[in-house]
């Protein structure tokens, strides 16, 4: 039986029980690839607010006109 990846709206009544267990093996595979993209965006999301914020706080401690050692 071919089988569309990307069309989930399928007539799953006709499927067999091994088409059935790798449909849905596909279908946990899809999501937690998702969940694991959003977490690393949110890594990435706070760790770029802590850079900039690092970045821009020695941005104003830094004093131009005071002499290196």
């Amino acid at each position: 039986m071919q089988f569309d990846h990307f069309k989930s709206n399928q007539d799953d009544s006709l499927m067999s029980i091994e088409d059935l267990r790798s449909l849905r093996l596909r279908k946990q595979k899809i999501e937690s690839d998702k969940k694991a993209r959003k977490y690393i965006l949110e890594i990435n999301q706070r760790y770029r607010q802590m850079s900039d914020n690092k970045s821009n706080n020695f941005l104003k401690n830094m004093n131009p006109f005071k002499k290196a050692a």
